[in-house]
């Protein structure tokens, strides 16, 4: 497909107002293979992540392919207030709040109040990127932050010892979560905040900073990606996620780019055909790096239903040993996926191919 047709495509699947899915929402699933279960998820995470693709794309697309991608992200960013915070605040959850949408289209949690997360940092993160958001407005949710970071009011149990010690960002704002520390849902935060801090970084910053190169330095995003990255649970996905930091990254943590490149490369070669091996070629892409090969891309590619994006760990809250090595299996994960989203990975890795074959 030319890229004009994979924005026609992409607009088709965006929701004009369902009994699912509000209008300008783009419709994903949450799913668990091996137990059989598929529901539709009106979540704003992967329609937040498609608006942030697109906008990363506006220079490098034709007046009529922008004006059709200007459209779409304009109906998904006026849906964001379905998921702003329960009390008005300036963060967002990444289900309805207004009544609160948790695990929609069930059968059983979203009956029961205990299952309802608060908001998080990672999709607060992303709309805030879409939205463009002032300096003042960043300033004033890393200040809220604080207060529920590791070690605000407990520490971090389920992650490594080593990190437990560090005022790093958790991923959900709420005092009756427990503390999660994540190194792409930090990596989304700290997009955020060097864009308006990058020589003014607090404790909290550096410590959320240093958790993610030491994992880099470590190579622990290599052996042990669900410990490191427990709501995304691969490497591909932190690597693609490390890979969006690097640019915003001050000089003293240039180290780690070489060890992510060649860790990009590297799984780019031994990947086949299919999403996760398309995501890797997007990241060198954007980084300016030629993969050795490029992938294939079939116009079916966005139907890979093997491809999930996030998860959601049923054990991963629990402390202990034995519990930790029960919630790392996969079988203990839903996963999170959407078609829509696929297809805009398809159409960012098209547009930076046909800019790297005019440049």
């Amino acid at each position: 497909m030319t890229v004009i047709d994979q924005l026609v495509h992409l607009a088709s699947l965006q929701s004009t107002g369902t009994a699912i899915y509000a209008a300008g929402i783009f419709p994903s699933q949450r799913y668990q293979p091996r137990l059989g279960i598929a529901r539709e998820d009106d979540n704003v995470f992967f329609t937040a992540c498609i608006v942030h693709i697109l906008q990363s794309l506006e220079g490098r697309l034709e007046d009529d392919e922008l004006a059709i991608s200007t459209r779409i992200c304009t109906a998904a960013i006026a849906a964001y207030p379905l998921y702003g915070n329960k009390d008005g605040l300036d963060t967002y959850n990444f289900w309805r709040t207004r009544p609160s949408g948790h695990f929609p289209n069930g059968n059983l949690m979203h009956r029961f109040e205990h299952f309802r997360i608060p908001d998080d940092i990672d999709d607060t993160a992303l709309i805030f990127l879409t939205q463009h958001a002032s300096r003042d407005r960043v300033g004033a949710l890393r200040e809220k932050l604080k207060g529920h970071a590791n070690l605000a009011y407990r520490q971090a149990s389920n992650t490594l010892p080593e990190y437990r010690g560090l005022r790093a960002y958790s991923t959900f704002i709420g005092k009756q979560m427990y503390i999660d520390l994540d190194v792409c849902v930090l990596s989304n935060l700290m997009r955020l905040i060097l864009l308006h801090f990058p020589s003014e970084l607090s404790e909290y910053d550096r410590d959320s900073l240093y958790l993610i190169c030491e994992v880099v330095r470590k190579g622990q995003h290599l052996t042990m990606p669900y410990r490191v990255a427990p709501q995304y649970s691969t490497t591909p996905l932190i690597l693609y996620h490390l890979a969006r930091l690097l640019p915003h990254l001050p000089q003293e943590y240039a180290d780690i780019r070489p060890v992510v490149l060649d860790g990009l490369h590297q799984w780019h070669r031994q990947l086949k055909v299919g999403m996760e091996k398309l995501l890797l070629e997007n990241a060198l892409l954007n980084l300016g790096e030629r993969p050795d090969a490029l992938a294939g891309l079939p116009d079916t590619l966005h139907s890979d239903r093997e491809f999930f994006y996030y998860i959601a760990g049923i054990f991963t809250a629990f402390e202990g040993n034995v519990v930790q090595r029960v919630a790392e299996s996969p079988f203990t994960h839903l996963r999170f996926r959407s078609g829509a989203f696929n297809l805009v990975l398809m159409l960012e890795n098209s547009v930076l191919r046909r800019s790297l074959r005019d440049s």
